[in-house]
């Protein structure tokens, strides 16, 4: 009997497609050409990015819209060191992602080969759940199916399969694909449930916080039927913008909001369930509940479990498994009505729908940033997608935008990492075809990938990117204005660039806004264009993020600067004389 022959590249893809993976964001390189011929072969789409970095990111945002494991291939060296903040950001934000690597041929270690000389694999492993070398063509499958395992069972996260270029080009005998049966979630423990259920009943003030885990879990629908059979409000983080509608009555929206709760006649939070969602910088620390606080904490990660304050009730399970158990128990519970707690938090969730209505914008001024998104808001469905980029550009956007559905809001994590914002948006789009992607960016994070029109043009992928520019790093300008004073400012202002002409170079619709009048129509355009494109909405430097009167002081004036005892620091606790 004769055995077919096949390459590295043919048993790699035949794994993924046995996996289920039908796309792949890649940037070319000859390592991986067996990978990309077996791609034509197999039916897995190849979306092709002008950098590996957006290649990645495009492939955490896939994963995060699809829940299950997305897939990026860079090539060796330069290829890997470029993709290696999208592993990182990965890493940070929990995101099941498989990197594919290329690297130098095996016969060739130690003699300085073109794109070699690192250990590619130690430098991922800090960054990764996960990280391996295949060393035989024959192991292949064996590693590609462990690497998607390790990506999205226990708590998600990245992992990387280096191939060296002749382990991937030798010809072997065609062997077994690995399959790949359901893995069932972790559930709760009943004496937990039932903790967790009196904690609540007793509570006056109670919240439900939900993270990425309840993304990651798809436990949107059974996170809604606890939180209405409770009547306990729901905030949530980043990842989790729309897995509990942000237009619900019992939504409390972002988690900066239950702190502004201490400073109402209600006080702050006496009971907390935390679902996914982890203590850290958008907690603000430990702090983010009062001391008292009584607090559950499912997380599918046992590590969490008392990170920077203490929990009442640990509970290592999945979210949608804890909350399934949990909508069980409940009914057999007479739940206490808590309508006038839920309308404090539904008011000061919803402060900014009014805030700014009295802002006067000048016929010939630059618009106000949070006005100018409500106009753009106002033109797209109500199932778009927003991916939000930028220091206060994503804030502007994450203020204003709508968040109905999981996924429909997509922004920055704990990396901090601009430049996501339209590779965020390609895989998104790639995720949801049928659905509109709106991608808000400033002008600062706007110059990190604005090669990547061209990737939407040449895949007709008919994001619209909105760009809100004040011609200047503005997050950093008000800063140094705050901390220093406007005669202050260094390496933060940016020129009058025309991002629009820059879009409508690589193929893309394009429109400019310099007033406030302007801008509705120019997005309803850019819309109607049914092609990628371009909005560039000038906007006015001097408004801070926040309230009106938040901050009165011009980023162009001085500051008179007071002796505080404390050394002040942007982004972090100031440091104590």
């Amino acid at each position: 009997m004769v055995q077919t022959m096949v390459d590295g590249g043919a048993l790699l893809v035949q794994t993924l497609r046995s996996a289920g993976v039908d796309v792949a964001f890649v940037l070319h390189g000859g390592h991986l050409d067996p990978i990309f011929q077996a791609c034509m072969d197999q039916g897995i789409r190849l979306v092709d990015t002008r950098h590996e970095a957006a290649a990645g990111h495009a492939a955490d945002a896939y994963a995060r819209q699809k829940g299950r494991v997305g897939v990026a291939m860079a090539t060796a060296g330069p290829g890997f060191t470029n993709i290696l903040t999208a592993i990182t950001q990965a890493h940070l934000d929990a995101s099941p992602v498989l990197f594919i690597i290329g690297a130098a041929p095996l016969r060739d270690a130690e003699q300085w080969p073109l794109q070699g000389g690192i250990d590619q694999v130690a430098m991922a492993k800090p960054v990764t759940k996960w990280a391996a070398q295949a060393t035989s063509t024959e192991l292949i499958p064996h590693l590609v199916a462990q690497a998607l395992r390790s990506a999205q069972t226990g708590r998600p996260g990245p992992v990387l399969l280096e191939v060296p270029i002749d382990i991937l080009y030798r010809r072997v005998e065609e062997c077994p694909i690995p399959s790949f049966p359901a893995v069932h979630a972790p559930a709760p423990a009943p004496v937990a449930v039932e903790q967790v259920i009196e904690m609540l009943m007793q509570a006056q003030r109670p919240v439900i916080v939900a993270g990425g885990g309840c993304l990651f879990s798809q436990a949107s629908r059974q996170l809604i039927a606890f939180a209405e059979a409770t009547g306990i409000p729901v905030f949530t983080n980043g990842k989790a913008h729309g897995v509990f509608p942000n237009d619900h009555k019992l939504s409390g929206r972002s988690l900066g909001n239950i702190a502004t709760l201490a400073g109402t006649p209600s006080g702050g939070p006496d009971a907390a369930l935390f679902l996914g969602a982890r203590f850290g910088m958008f907690t603000g620390g430990g702090r983010l509940l009062p001391e008292d606080c009584r607090l559950a904490q499912v997380d599918i990660d046992g590590g969490e479990m008392g990170r920077l304050r203490t929990v009442d009730i640990p509970i290592e399970a999945d979210c949608q498994a804890t909350l399934s158990a949990l909508n069980d128990a409940a009914d057999g519970y007479h739940w206490p009505d808590r309508s006038s707690w839920a309308q404090t938090i539904r008011a000061l969730a919803c402060w900014h729908e009014s805030a700014f209505t009295d802002v006067n914008q000048g016929a010939g001024a630059p618009s106000h940033p949070y006005l100018a998104l409500k106009e753009v808001f106002a033109e797209i469905d109500a199932d778009t997608i927003v991916c939000a980029d930028g220091g206060e550009a994503s804030q502007w956007a994450e203020l204003a935008a709508p968040a109905t559905h999981p996924g429909q809001f997509m922004g920055h994590g704990y990396l901090g990492c601009l430049g996501i914002g339209m590779p965020f948006a390609i895989g998104a789009q790639l995720a949801n075809p049928d659905r509109q992607v709106i991608c808000v960016v400033g002008d600062g994070a706007a110059g990190l990938n604005i090669q990547e029109f061209d990737t939407m043009v040449r895949h007709n992928l008919p994001i619209v990117t909105i760009v809100l520019n004040n011609k200047a790093w503005g997050m950093c300008v008000h800063g140094q204005a705050a901390m220093f004073g406007g005669n202050r400012l260094v390496v933060t202002e940016l020129g009058d660039s025309r991002y629009d002409l820059v879009a409508e170079g690589f193929g893309c619709y394009s429109a400019y806004a310099e007033r406030p009048d302007q801008v509705r129509a120019a997005v309803a355009a850019a819309l109607a264009s049914g092609r990628p494109a371009c909005v560039n909405i000038l906007t006015d430097l001097d408004v801070v993020f926040g309230p009106p009167g938040k901050s009165e002081k011009s980023a162009k004036s001085d500051v008179a600067r007071g002796d505080s005892g404390e050394i002040e620091m942007p982004y972090y606790d100031n440091l104590k004389d």
